[in-house]
């Protein structure tokens, strides 16, 4: 094994990543960690709620706190990661499309439209991994979770209910938890291994 690509399940304050690596047939997860991409005592959503009956300066001082978090928490498990895995060199990551285009610039922005802000939240833990990413050199690859099982079996050249199969029975291997999202996330993995 040289290199190997992570997918990255993302969530509110935390995030599964599932660290692949692939020759001919053969799939291997090399490892499957959870981590955490905020302090405990930060909100993990606070356009969604605790902005909602705050000041519009308390507000934006909370949602500054939470993206520098995110942002630094992230570097830190992404960097821990490709540390433990040296000597195998990490090319990139494969995570969701992000659920907005942009991230409006003010709090009142987000709470100006029910979309935005049901979506806001998600926003600050994926763009703080696809930062921490670029930061660390790594390109990075978006995938639609609803069409990457098709995607990665025909970059593996597999019908993709095979590939799902495969994906699946490579969690009785492994600690479980071993869920849905860790297989479209080791999709999205192979997905990006393929392309590197």
């Amino acid at each position: 094994m040289t290199y190997f690509t992570i997918g990255v399940e993302d969530h509110y304050g935390w995030a599964n990543l599932v660290s692949v690596a692939a020759s001919g047939p053969d799939i291997t997860v090399i490892d499957k960690r959870r981590v955490d991409l905020i302090e405990p005592n930060l909100a993990t959503s606070p356009y969604h709620h605790e902005t909602l009956h705050m000041r519009d300066s308390e507000a934006e001082k909370l949602v500054r706190a939470v993206k520098a978090s995110a942002n630094r928490r992230a570097r830190i498990a992404l960097a821990t990661l490709i540390t433990e895995l040296a000597p195998a060199t990490c090319r990139a990551i494969a995570i969701r499309t992000p659920p907005l285009a942009e991230l409006p610039a003010k709090v009142a922005e987000v709470h100006a439209n029910y979309f935005v802000m049901c979506r806001a939240d998600g926003m600050i833990y994926h763009q703080a991994l696809t930062r921490a990413a670029a930061q660390l050199d790594l390109r990075v690859f978006h995938f639609d979770k609803s069409e990457v099982l098709e995607l990665a079996a025909q970059v593996r050249g597999l019908k993709s209910s095979t590939l799902e199969r495969r994906l699946s029975a490579l969690g009785a291997s492994l600690k479980p938890p071993w869920r849905k999202g860790h297989v479209l996330a080791c999709a999205g993995a192979l997905v990006a291994h393929d392309a590197v």
